[in-house]
C-alpha cells in the first residue's frame, strides 16, 4: 500500500514539474506566434495559479487510475475530469482576482486543450512504464487465492498476466482439484490459510470463493484480514451464467447481471448519440447531395422511378423502424421478396459497393441508427433467425448500425450458411459487451479501408 502511495506522490511531483515546463514552453511560443493572446497575464502568476488548481484537481479527482487492470478509456475518463476541474478552479481564481474585461478566455480554452493533450500523453507512457517495469516482475502485489471453483481459475488467468503486476504465491482449497496448474500451486487447506499467514506478512491480497452456507468462515476471514492489514476480496459465484457477466447494485443490494452493456450508462449512450448527429450530420451536408445528384441521374437513366426504399427493419430493443436505401430493384419488384434477377446493372453496383446504404445516414440522424452497431435484417429474418440462432435477439439489446464490428472481422457479405450468422452474432454480442468510443472509430477506420475491396457488400 505505502508503494501505491509512493507511486501517487511520485507522479504528482512529476505532473507539476512537467506543468511548469509545459506553461513555461507555451508562453515563448505564443509570444511568438500570438503574442494578443498574453496581453494582461502575468507569466509566473499564471504558472502558479495552473500549479494550485492543478494540485487540487489532482488530489479530488486523481487522473492517475491506481488500477492495474484498467482500460485506455478509463484513463483518457480521468483525464478528461481533472482537467475539467482544473479548468473551472483555475477561471475561479483568476475571476476572483482580476478584473472581469482582462478575463484571458481565449489562452484558457486554448492551454487546457492543449494540456489534456499533454497529460493524456503522459499518463500513457507512464502506464507503459509501469507495464514494463511489472513485466520484469517489479512493482508486484502479492496475492492468495481461496477455493478451487470455476470463477477462482477465471480469475487466475486475469491475475497471472505478467503486465499486471500479481504475484500469484498460491492456492488454498479443500477437497480435489482438476486442475494441474493451480495442484501446484496449492499451499494447504483453507483452515490452514491462518497460520501460514502470519508468517508470510508480504501478502498484499486475497481473493477467496466460497459457498454460501459458509458465511461464519467468510467473516472470519475478513476480520483476520483486517487484523493484518490484508485486502480481502469476496468472489461471488458468478458462473451461474456462460460467458460474460457483471456485478451491478440496485440501491445496495449488489445483483449479478447476464453481460456487461456499456450502452446502458447515461454518459456513454449520449456520447455514442452525439457523435452519430455530428457525424451523420457532415455526411450529409458535405457528401450525401453529390451521391444523391449521381444515383438520381444513373437511376433516371436505368431504372426510371422512386430514387428511395423503404423496408421494415428490426432495431433496438426489437422495435420495427423505416430503413431508407437507395433503389435497386426495378419498380415493380421493389419489395421484400424480390429476388436477384429484378435488379438492374447500376442497382446491382450500388449493392455490390454498398453505396445503396448511404441514404441510412438519415436513419442515423433520426435516431433509428447508429454509425457502429449490429447491422439491421428485415422482419422476417429476424423472425427466422431468432428460431435457428441462439442468443440472437441479443443484438437487438443497441442500435442498429451501417458499419459493425462483425462486418470488420470478416462477416461482411451475405451470410449464406448458419455457422456465418453465428459467428456474426457473436461478434455482435461481443460489441454490446465491451462497446468504447474509441472502438466505434477502429471500425469506422476499418470500414473506410475496405470500401474500396472488391469482395461484395452486406447486402442485408
Amino acid at each position: 500500500m505505502g508503494t501505491e502511495k509512493n507511486l501517487q506522490f511520485g507522479v504528482y511531483i512529476i505532473d507539476t514539474v512537467l506543468l511548469t515546463a509545459f506553461m513555461i514552453g507555451l508562453y515563448q511560443l505564443m509570444c511568438h506566434i500570438a503574442p494578443d493572446l498574453l496581453n494582461h497575464i502575468d507569466s509566473l502568476r499564471m504558472i502558479l495559479i495552473y500549479v494550485i488548481s492543478f494540485s487540487i484537481s489532482y488530489f479530488l479527482f486523481p487522473s492517475l487510475v491506481p488500477l492495474r487492470l484498467i482500460k485506455a478509456e478509463a484513463i483518457i475518463t480521468r483525464v478528461a475530469s481533472t482537467c475539467f476541474m482544473m479548468l473551472l478552479f483555475v477561471s475561479l481564481i483568476i475571476f476572483v482576482s482580476r478584473p472581469f474585461e482582462n478575463f484571458p478566455r481565449a489562452f484558457l480554452f486554448l492551454s487546457m486543450t492543449a494540456y489534456f493533450v499533454f497529460l493524456l500523453v503522459e499518463r500513457f507512457i507512464i502506464k507503459a512504464i509501469l507495464t514494463k517495469v511489472r513485466a520484469k516482475r517489479k512493482n508486484l502485489k502479492n496475492v492468495v487465492l481461496i477455493g478451487n471453483e470455476a470463477t477462482v481459475y477465471q480469475l487466475y488467468e486475469k491475475l497471472k498476466t505478467p503486465i499486471y503486476g500479481y504475484n500469484i504465491v498460491g492456492f488454498f482449497y479443500d477437497g480435489p482439484c482438476s486442475n494441474e496448474e493451480i495442484t501446484k500451486l496449492r499451499l494447504g487447506g483453507v483452515s490452514d490459510i491462518y497460520g501460514w499467514l502470519t508468517t508470510h506478512p508480504e501478502i498484499n491480497e486475497i481473493y477467496g470463493y466460497f459457498p454460501k452456507e459458509q458465511y461464519d468462515t467468510i467473516n472470519m476471514m475478513s476480520k483476520f484480514c483486517d487484523n493484518h492489514l490484508i485486502r480481502f476480496y469476496y468472489i461471488p459465484a458468478i458462473n451461474v451464467f456462460k460467458g460474460n457477466m457483471t456485478i451491478s447494485f440496485l440501491e445496495e443490494i449488489p445483483v449479478i447481471v447476464r453481460r456487461e452493456e456499456p450502452l446502458r450508462n447515461g454518459i456513454n449512450k449520449w456520447t455514442k448519440r452525439i457523435f452519430d448527429i455530428v457525424f451523420s450530420s457532415l455526411v450529409l451536408l458535405l457528401v450525401f447531395p453529390w451521391v444523391f445528384a449521381w444515383v438520381a441521374i444513373m437511376l433516371k437513366i436505368q431504372s426510371p422511378g422512386a430514387i428511395f426504399s423503404l423496408q421494415e427493419r428490426t432495431g433496438l430493443d426489437g422495435k420495427i423502424f423505416k430503413c431508407i436505401k437507395f433503389r435497386t430493384k426495378k419498380m415493380d419488384a421493389d419489395a421484400e421478396e424480390s429476388l436477384d434477377d429484378s435488379t438492374f446493372p447500376f442497382g446491382d453496383f450500388l449493392q455490390k459497393t454498398n453505396i445503396d446504404e448511404f441514404p441510412q445516414f438519415i436513419n442515423v440522424f433520426l435516431g433509428d441508427m447508429s454509425v457502429v452497431g449490429p447491422r439491421p435484417y428485415m422482419v422476417k429474418q429476424t423472425s427466422a433467425y431468432s428460431r435457428l440462432i441462439s442468443y440472437f435477439m441479443v443484438r437487438h439489446f443497441a442500435k442498429p448500425g451501417i458499419t459493425g464490428l462483425a462486418q470488420v472481422t470478416g462477416f461482411r457479405g451475405e451470410a449464406r450458411y448458419i455457422d456465418q450468422m453465428e459467428g456474426r452474432v457473436k461478434k455482435d454480442i461481443e460489441y454490446i459487451e465491451n462497446w468504447t468510443f474509441l472502438l466505434d472509430l477502429k471500425i469506422i477506420g476499418k470500414t473506410i479501408t475496405h470500401l474500396f475491396r472488391k469482395d461484395k457488400g452486406d447486402t442485408n
